[in-house]
């Protein structure tokens, strides 16, 4: 059955006494914090404008978060950006949280949703909240330290680089007002039942057919956060969960999330998306009280810790939030509001993305591909685009599994056509776009990945292109090492150890059988 969060303006039957004081936005853009020692300066006469000291160049931006009847809402007051923003949850749910808990998830989600702000707003921002210091303050502050490089390898064309990112990073700061220390109230919770952040992509989809082998109860949760919420990807994976609920009965919170749009609105790799993943684990946690799950289960691969060294020398991590360091520290952060209760972890550290599908097609073939979905532009009549990275990366090793993605994956295009050879990273020049598929680091699994269609006798116009190029050789090879690399099970130590050999088992398993075939279409050739 469906549990569906709505999205509505700021509810003015909320619960006043959470989660601190609320001073009237009209009075002053600064309240009385313990830590404004130098607010407290009055400005020197005479100064001109440039010569100010150097806080009075600060600009305000005040952040009033509470809780509501329902939920949680967000009011932001400067005069560069004026926002009112709720997030509801179901009543059950909501009412049902300790006082202490909302508390400390509000002090949280205001810092969140809103830490990304100086970035995006381009100047020394000095953010005022009427919440509390948050846990995540320090793994916010890694987490953009972290992707500042991306960020600069991604927006070259805008005239930037690391150092104006560092120095905006640095010059802004945030300040929090004085709240009850009230520690968290969480039950007993029950490793058996877990929660999965779920979004008909391959990952996802791997991580909830182990659940159900693993005999776990599986609570499903949907994050709807792209920049419209009425757009392709809310709209269509609406209809995917009523017909996948139709052969699995699961329990599904479907979030509607108006928060994200705080976040920048562009193509890519944008300011404030860097913590998606923290948010979509502390607004769990709700959810996770009511059912005492003990797990946050996440689907990030082993791919996602890939990185490279830009022309500077600085390392550039495309998918810092998913790898493997970022997991461990958002399960530091669930337990901290969670009394120790809710873990998050990941199953797939160990696998590259040619392998998940891989073991998706030997072993879960008749519950995936038909409701497979990962793209995010298309449009209401297909759910793949068919223009973007995205979709051709996943039509290509859908291919090389021996899955038709027309007939079987609801694929409209073919992605095999010479106009979508910039799609890919193996025909002269990285994909193009600004996804993650544009760092050019899966050019070896995709080169892979087309000589196994050519092996399977795919006759199409890039698959034959590519067996006439230098890549074709180099992979015909390097076959048997590529082979070794992405459809072996890796070493990882996220694996939650009480899981980790039957899930090993399982992975093995389908990746013998998976090599086995290649090795027989290789001899054929």
């Amino acid at each position: 059955m469906e549990k569906k969060f709505t999205v509505n303006k700021t509810n003015k039957n909320s619960d006043s006494s959470l989660p601190g004081p609320e001073t009237p936005l009209e009075i002053s853009s600064m309240y009385k914090v313990d830590n404004m020692e130098y607010y407290d300066v009055a400005p020197m006469e005479g100064r001109h404008k440039r010569s100010r000291i150097w806080h009075e160049r600060e600009i305000p931006v005040r952040i009033v978060t509470k809780n509501t009847a329902q939920g949680i809402a967000i009011k932001i007051r400067s005069k560069l950006l004026n926002s009112d923003l709720e997030l509801e949850y179901p009543n059950s749910i909501w009412k049902k949280y300790p006082k202490e808990n909302k508390i400390k998830l509000v002090d949280n989600a205001a810092y969140i949703f809103t830490a990304h702000l100086p970035m995006l707003l381009k100047g020394n921002i000095r953010l005022e909240y009427n919440t509390g210091y948050p846990q995540s303050y320090s793994w916010a502050q890694h987490c953009f330290m972290k992707h500042l490089t991306m960020y600069w390898y991604e927006y070259r064309s805008r005239g930037s680089g690391v150092f104006p990112l560092l120095k905006t990073l640095l010059n802004s700061r945030a300040f929090f007002s004085q709240t009850a220390d009230a520690p968290p109230e969480f039950p007993m919770s029950n490793d058996e039942i877990v929660l999965l952040p779920f979004t008909f992509g391959k990952d996802s989809f791997l991580t909830y057919h182990i659940c159900k082998e693993l005999g776990l109860q599986t609570i499903l949760l949907f994050f709807n956060d792209p920049l419209d919420i009425n757009s392709h990807e809310g709209y269509y994976k609406k209809i995917l969960f009523k017909e996948y609920l139709k052969i699995k009965k699961e329990k599904v919170y479907y979030f509607d999330n108006p928060l994200e749009s705080l976040r920048e609105q562009a193509e890519g790799n944008s300011f404030g998306w860097e913590l998606l993943l923290t948010s979509w684990a502390i607004l769990s946690l709700p959810v996770a009280y009511k059912y005492k799950a003990g797990y946050i289960l996440f689907s990030n691969e082993k791919s996602v810790n890939a990185f490279f060294y830009d022309n500077d020398g600085f390392k550039v991590v495309p998918e810092f939030e998913q790898n493997y360091q970022a997991t461990e520290e958002i399960s530091l952060l669930t337990q901290a509001l969670s009394e120790g209760e809710v873990y998050t972890s990941t199953f797939l550290q160990g696998l590259n993305d040619l392998a998940i599908v891989a073991i998706l097609r030997d072993r879960y073939y008749n519950d995936t591909f038909k409701y497979l979905m990962s793209c995010w532009e298309g449009e209401d009549r297909k759910r793949w685009c068919g223009n973007c990275s995205k979709c051709a990366r996943l039509y290509l090793y859908i291919s090389a599994m021996g899955v038709n993605p027309i007939k079987e994956a609801g694929f409209v295009d073919n992605m095999f056509l010479p106009e979508k050879s910039h799609l890919y990273n193996v025909f002269g020049r990285k994909a193009s776009g600004s996804g993650w598929d544009s760092f050019g680091l899966n050019k070896e699994e995709q080169m892979l990945a087309f000589y196994i269609c050519w092996l399977r006798g795919v006759d199409e116009p890039l698959v034959n292109e590519f067996a006439q190029s230098e890549l074709f050789e180099e992979t015909k090879n390097n076959f048997r090492d590529m082979v070794d690399e992405y459809f072996y099970l890796h070493e990882e130590t996220t694996t939650p150890p009480q899981w980790k050999k039957k899930i090993d088992k399982i992975f093995n398993h389908s990746l013998r059988n998976v090599r086995k075939e290649l090795r027989t279409l290789r001899r054929k050739k």
